[in-house]
């Protein structure tokens, strides 16, 4: 038999012919039914002829298997599934578009959602962000994880709201490497779903949304596919590469690190604005990365509340604060300690509640040093230091010698996943003249205990030699300068022997303290000289340089 004429056409997984045959010098008109099953990978065609009772048979049989063909209940083809899918996005967007002119038809102030994938405590410059934003008018979603109490200008500002994100777990820094690979996409997913719910239900339609970065991965993507849904301008404020730290743990070779840099840069590679912490950054986001969007470079800068605390001010929040309490609780040799009374502290004393405080002859001089305890700072150096300190300060105490140098107190502040492992190796320390001791602050006493030292300490090292340490700004910000471990493009914002010293080793360190302080307080005109330095860099301030540089990036978004 040939076939003189058919005509078909696809109706989901069914492929139905109709035509004609010639049979016996006859035409024949007959339809044919051929139904893919997917889900057994099987075939049925079924022939249907009018007149040819030779056929009768085997129509009947066809006829069966068709029954029980459809008996079962067929799965949705691909095709369906993406039909659907295209509908729900469509469907979101345009609901997300309606709720955003709905609010902004209603709402008077613009509205920006701020988004830490991390402790809303510890992200001072994500808090600057938030107060800036405030104190020019916006309505502040500010979304990230519970812990630390954030500032109170934060918590107390009817302008910013606060929602937080559950969370499961932190990894400690000794985590199996396996176990780490296993677990993190666990992780991942929850905190798709934990983000996403958070930004799309309990915020409003944001005229702007400001993510920090890192944390890369979910965030970027979460982030960019809310941004699309609700148009709204994204701004990626970059404090360093995700993919960077995570070198830090699984080797810069891992597969899984080069897939978060291809992650980092594919999600990370458009957005209305890009800001970064150092020019350097900028250059690598322009020239390397090819980003798309507008590059703005925005320097941290302390808040106005960071500041060189008066003598009196000394006084008083170290009366209050204890910080002979503290290093009398964690030392076992009492003779670091100098006398005490009632109108005494640590640093100072008064001969009587109405005269004025002054430094006590026989102080310890004090360096603070705030960190996260984690792997990129290498708080080895410092125990070296203290050790050599320590040293050279028992050769000076003898009779005989021509040279004074004071006991040393190191603060160091902060909480981590390493702080158990360096507190006992410092209680294993047998120093004389010097001491370490750490402690947890709350926000409001930190600029006040900076306010009140001699030097500040950094022992941070830039995974991806691009960003700068935060704490050395909060440290100028309260005019003191600083000692700093070196890395790339630390000269952004520490100049050597202008604002602080640059070492590389703790064999360097303690040379530069010990050129410091010998023979002080007669001999400090090299402290002086870098304190009038740090002056000239406190002049500017987070909120003048914030309001420089954001205000007219955000007349070109909005």
């Amino acid at each position: 038999e040939t076939a003189s004429h058919f005509k078909g056409k696809i109706i989901f997984d069914y492929l139905l012919y109709e035509y004609r045959v010639v049979y016996n010098e006859e035409e024949i008109v007959g339809t044919s039914l051929t139904i893919h099953d997917r889900m057994n990978k099987e075939c049925f065609t079924i022939y249907a002829f009018k007149n040819i009772p030779e056929l009768k048979n085997a129509y009947s049989v066809s006829l069966i298997k068709l029954s029980a063909l459809q008996e079962r209940e067929l799965p949705i083809s691909e095709t369906t599934i993406i039909v659907l899918l295209v509908f729900l996005l469509v469907f979101f967007r345009g609901f997300s578009v309606f709720m955003q002119k709905r609010t902004v038809t209603v709402g008077l102030k613009k509205i920006v959602t701020i988004v830490v994938m991390g402790d809303i405590g510890r992200s001072p410059r994500m808090q600057y962000h938030a107060l800036s934003f405030a104190q020019n008018g916006w309505t502040v979603d500010f979304v990230g994880y519970d812990g630390v109490k954030p500032l109170d200008s934060i918590t107390n500002n009817p302008l910013i709201k606060i929602h937080h994100i559950s969370h499961l777990w932190r990894f400690p820094d000794n985590f199996p490497k396996w176990l780490f690979i296993l677990c993190t996409p666990i992780k991942v997913y929850f905190q798709i779903l934990s983000l996403y719910w958070t930004l799309f239900m309990k915020t409003s339609g944001p005229d702007i949304m400001l993510v920090q970065n890192p944390p890369s991965i979910p965030t970027l993507m979460i982030t960019q596919f809310v941004c699309w849904l609700r148009q709204t301008n994204l701004i990626i404020d970059w404090h360093n590469f995700g993919y960077t730290i995570l070198g830090l743990r699984l080797g810069k070779d891992s597969l899984i690190v080069k897939f978060a840099k291809w992650y980092e840069k594919i999600y990370g590679g458009r957005a209305g604005a890009h800001l970064t912490v150092t020019s350097k950054m900028h250059r690598e986001l322009m020239y390397n990365w090819e980003v798309q969007g507008r590059i703005v470079t925005l320097y941290d800068r302390p808040p106005t509340n960071f500041k060189r605390l008066e003598l009196e001010e000394v006084h008083e929040f170290l009366t209050r604060f204890n910080l002979e309490k503290i290093v009398s609780e964690q030392t076992i040799n009492s003779h670091f300690l100098p006398s005490s009374s009632s109108a005494s502290t640590l640093l100072t004393s008064k001969t009587s509640p109405t005269n004025p405080a002054k430094y006590r002859d026989d102080r310890p001089i004090l360096i603070v040093s705030s960190t996260s305890w984690t792997a990129d700072e290498d708080f080895s150096m410092l125990l070296q230091a203290a050790q050599i300190c320590d040293q050279f300060a028992e050769l000076c105490s003898k009779q005989d010698s021509s040279k004074k140098f004071p006991k040393l107190l190191f603060v160091i502040t902060g909480e981590g996943p390493l702080k158990s492992k360096y507190v006992e190796e410092i209680s294993k320390m047998s120093m004389n003249q010097v001491r370490i001791v750490t402690t947890w602050l709350p926000a409001e006493d930190y600029p006040l205990l900076l306010g009140s030292a001699d030097l500040g300490l950094c022992l941070h090292t830039s995974s991806s030699g691009m960003d700068l340490p935060m704490k050395v700004v909060d440290m100028f910000g309260c005019g003191i300068p600083v000692c700093a471990v070196e890395f790339d493009c630390l000269d952004e914002l520490v100049k050597h022997d202008k604002n602080g010293l640059i070492f590389k080793n703790g064999e360097q360190l303690a040379q530069q303290l010990i050129d410091l302080f010998t023979d002080y307080p007669a001999n400090k005109s090299k402290l002086e000289s870098m304190e009038k330095r740090v002056d000239e860099y406190r002049k500017e301030n987070w909120e003048n340089n914030w309001n420089r540089t954001m205000l007219p990036l955000l007349s070109t978004l909005v």
